[in-house]
């Protein structure tokens, strides 16, 4: 068994700072990662835009080796993606677009990217939808696809439910990753319960100190921690730095992590920026 941890402090952190983290953080926060051995690094967000190198969006990968972009399925064009080989892209997308991600996955694989398939608010599918959005992994042949906790409402028996599905039906070359936001305050323990639950190459997301939408998500420093107590060897000398030099000056002007707010909308199953 494998286990990848991708940090996407650049691309849902990017929620919080409305996409400009300054091409200075941008760097910093990328070396940082890279020095500490993070097996991925998501670099921003996929969008029809000009390019700003203050900003975390792109209307192309920059062909890294080991970078991950995402974009949300309908809003970008496939056909515009030029042709890649070191990059993963991961499509977001939710249950009521299942039947339209085959095209838009199909499109970025034969364009030589990696492809992941990120299942919005998982929570929500039922058992039969569960295996059917396997089924359809395993046909496209994607490299990934993910248990999404898109609004932090997931209680441990809700990744009890998901998981074994996953397991069974998901072809063993493929990893399963998990996405936790982290609204009700499980996101950690629902990551490490996740990686002790599953023996097969799996990813787990993270961000420094859980910078993101809302309550943010499971902390990089902290899963990287764990990780280091069993057998693991990430330099997480580095993430104290990087934290401490780019991050935690993003308090005095953002805010992020707990409120009573994020809490009930989380319970509720609601989107964070949903009144």
């Amino acid at each position: 068994m494998g286990i990848k941890v991708l940090d996407c402090t650049l691309r849902d952190g990017a929620y919080v700072v409305n996409g400009r983290f300054g091409r200075e953080r941008i760097q910093g926060i990328f070396d940082a990662l890279s020095s500490a051995g993070v097996d991925i690094i998501e670099c921003g967000q996929l969008k029809e835009v000009v390019q700003n190198p203050d900003y975390v969006f792109y209307n192309q990968p920059n062909n890294v080796a080991g970078c991950a972009f995402m974009f949300d399925y309908g809003k970008f064009d496939t056909n515009k993606l030029e042709p890649g080989e070191n990059n993963i892209i991961r499509i977001a997308f939710y249950k009521k677009d299942l039947d339209k991600i085959s095209f838009a996955a199909e499109s970025v694989k034969n364009k030589g990217y990696k492809v992941f398939l990120q299942a919005s608010n998982t929570i929500e599918y039922e058992e039969k939808e569960l295996e059917y959005l396997c089924r359809r992994a395993n046909f496209i042949g994607v490299d990934a696809v993910y248990i999404v906790d898109s609004f932090g409402s997931m209680f441990p028996e809700d990744l009890e439910r998901i998981l074994p599905v996953y397991d069974e039906i998901v072809d063993k070359n493929i990893q399963i990753g998990f996405h936790s936001h982290n609204n009700i305050q499980l996101s950690v323990g629902l990551s490490i319960k996740f990686i002790n639950s599953i023996k097969r190459d799996i990813v787990v997301d993270s961000t420094l100190c859980g910078l993101g939408r809302g309550s943010g998500n499971t902390q990089t420093e902290i899963i990287l921690e764990y990780l280091n107590r069993h057998g693991s060897d990430y330099k997480t000398e580095f993430i104290k730095e990087g934290i401490e030099k780019y991050v935690i000056p993003l308090y005095n002007n953002y805010s992020w992590g707990y409120s009573p707010n994020m809490v009930y909308k989380g319970l509720e199953g609601l989107h964070p920026t949903k009144s």
